[in-house]
């Protein structure tokens, strides 16, 4: 059964297509058609109700005042950033530090080694996003996650959360694989920065 309608992408050519969502079976699939490529059949929410139940708290925000890209033309995906065509401000950023690790896991929800060479953005980079992030209006982004990659192979992580919280995020996030912080528990300690009244939460896994 047709419930909804939306624009999607062709994952092959990345062509922009009208779809539509269907449920059946108890799962919402997304369904789209390319010229070039043909019909795609997706998952869309594999809980129905779940999927209904959030539709009724759904609302269009206003977007933000000043978005990083404009798009005249509204043809989105085709500008990346956070453009005005988003009805929504940014509540959690997530900011990869990197893509190096001290694993290699084959469940790796990043899949951070698959670009084949290290991305690592500067240090001045990184507090040029944050600061662009807490310049949004009306609201600047609250909380901020460092991730990757693994966020703890930086050797100037702990200055980052420094920054950040003195930037005036009100939280951030490590997700971390935990395997340096258990091998010195002075760095867990530091990571908090125990003398600042935000806060610093550390996400293993």
């Amino acid at each position: 059964m047709k419930i909804k309608t939306t624009k999607t992408l062709c994952p092959i050519c990345n062509a922009i297509l009208d779809g539509s969502l269907t449920e059946e079976d108890g799962s919402i699939w997304l369904e789209r058609s390319c010229p070039e490529h043909g019909f795609f059949r997706d998952i869309y929410w594999s809980d129905a109700a779940l999927w209904h139940k959030f539709e009724r708290y759904d609302s269009v925000g206003r977007g933000v005042e000043n978005p990083n890209v404009g798009d005249p033309l509204g043809i989105c995906p085709q500008n990346c950033g956070l453009c005005s065509n988003h009805k929504s401000g940014t509540l959690l950023a997530n900011i990869d530090l990197t893509n190096r690790c001290n694993l290699d896991c084959d469940f790796c929800f990043a899949n951070a080694r698959a670009c084949g060479f290290v991305y690592e953005p500067s240090f001045d980079q990184i507090v040029g996003m944050m600061k662009l992030l807490r310049s949004q209006k009306p609201v600047p982004a609250p909380a901020v996650q460092f991730s990757g990659g693994e966020p703890t192979m930086r050797d100037d992580l702990l200055e980052l959360i420094r920054t950040a919280k003195e930037i005036g995020f009100p939280q951030v996030q490590l997700a971390t694989n935990g395997i340096k912080m258990a091998q010195d528990i002075g760095l867990v300690e530091d990571s908090r920065l125990q003398d600042s009244p935000r806060s610093t939460s550390i996400l293993t896994g």
